[in-house]
């Protein structure tokens, strides 16, 4: 918007490019206690925010790797079809929409394959979110 400041949503899509894997709740969560329950948010204001919760950034890789065999319906826990992926990912809770799973798809280079390897897909889902897209 050209003003210095960012909105509350691309406040929480900015933090996600910087390695922060969270809910929208929890990313509103981070920036209501560092810079306040706030309809915009200034630079500086999520620079402070990355500053203070550094220890939170970065994708749990076990975890992903669990929650994706979980995921998995063909037993072996090391593949795991697209359709299984995208229930998994936007059929609970807090969940992606279609969109954000094909984007996450495109992130990771699997936008193709219909049958992805775990090992492989965590590895692709920790790197996109490690580097932030130039």
């Amino acid at each position: 918007q050209k003003r210095g400041v960012l909105s509350r949503q691309e406040s929480l899509r900015w933090l996600r490019c910087m390695g922060f894997c969270l809910s929208d709740a929890e990313l509103g969560g981070l920036l209501a206690r560092t810079a306040g329950d706030l309809p915009d948010y200034e630079y500086t204001q999520l620079c402070e925010t990355l500053e203070k919760n550094v220890a939170v950034r970065g994708v749990d890789t076990k975890k992903l790797q669990h929650a994706f065999a979980v995921f998995s319906t063909d037993g072996s826990g090391s593949k795991i079809s697209r359709d299984d992926l995208r229930a998994g990912l936007t059929g609970a809770g807090d969940a992606m929409t279609q969109d954000e799973f094909e984007e996450l798809l495109d992130l990771c280079g699997a936008s193709t394959e219909e049958m992805l390897d775990i090992s492989s897909l965590v590895q692709r889902v920790e790197k996109s979110v490690a580097v932030a897209p130039s």
